[in-house]
């Protein structure tokens, strides 16, 4: 996974206009299922939802597990019944792997569900940078509410839990859900979402992408309507997604 130690003046910019870059941080692999999920009567996020440390559960976490990075810069909570795969390597400048004085520990984790399918991730990454190229999509934020991570930038806004939809170049929607800031997402179009925030440790990613786009083949995540996407919304899989990303903490 990738590691973070500076975000540059240029990084600043760039995810100030939602962050429509490359990035250095691979995405979690794509699962080969289709965005699906049993329906349940569990109910969407309200965007106007108190902050996370007091909104109502969703679902019940009483027998919820915890995950915690190496250095504790960083943590969830997670049901049991979901498959956690961590990893932490050193990291230094330069590209060295030097075990015994790194300048930081780089963490990682994968929640898989029940049905096999890898939901959400989170990693350290170090840096952000590229362009849109002038090519943008309608962005449709479908859901927000606080989040109890730190912003990435000053400037960039509050950080929330966000459900957003992305248009892509087939006239379908991309869909993501995930640890962002506000400002990163006020805005009717874009080429990419970045669902990041940042720790004591360094930047830090928490959603089912590190960066959500228009284009390439991401299955899991397409539908072919806005309905669709909140169709989903109304699931169980998606109320415990949520819950998970309520319970993300950074320090």
């Amino acid at each position: 996974m990738s590691r973070p130690l500076a975000i540059t003046a240029a990084v600043a910019a760039l995810l100030a206009l939602t962050g429509c870059a490359g990035a250095a941080a691979p995405a979690p692999s794509e699962p080969a299922a289709s965005f699906t999920a049993a329906p349940s009567a569990s109910a969407p996020t309200d965007p106007s939802a108190e902050p996370s440390a007091s909104a109502d559960p969703l679902v019940m976490t009483d027998d919820w597990l915890e995950y915690a990075t190496s250095d504790g810069s960083a943590s969830f909570r997670y049901p049991p019944t979901w498959t956690l795969e961590a990893d932490s390597e050193p990291f230094s400048p330069g590209g060295s792997t030097d075990t015994q004085s790194p300048e930081r520990w780089a963490d990682s984790a994968t929640l898989t569900a029940p049905n096999g399918q890898q939901l959400l991730a989170m990693h350290d990454f170090v840096d952000i940078g590229g362009t849109c190229g002038g090519v943008t999509f309608p962005l449709e934020v479908l859901a927000t509410e606080p989040a109890r991570a730190e912003p990435l930038l000053p400037d960039a806004g509050d950080p929330v839990i966000a459900t957003v939809a992305l248009g892509t170049d087939d006239d379908r929607w991309r869909v993501g859900v995930g640890i962002t800031s506000s400002g990163s997402i006020e805005r009717a179009d874009a080429c990419h979402v970045y669902f990041v925030g940042s720790s004591s440790d360094g930047g830090v990613s928490f959603g089912t992408h590190f960066q959500l786009n228009s284009g390439g083949d991401d299955p899991l995540w397409t539908v072919d309507s806005l309905d669709d996407a909140r169709a989903y919304m109304e699931t169980d899989e998606y109320a415990t997604i949520v819950e998970i990303l309520r319970s993300f903490e950074t320090r």
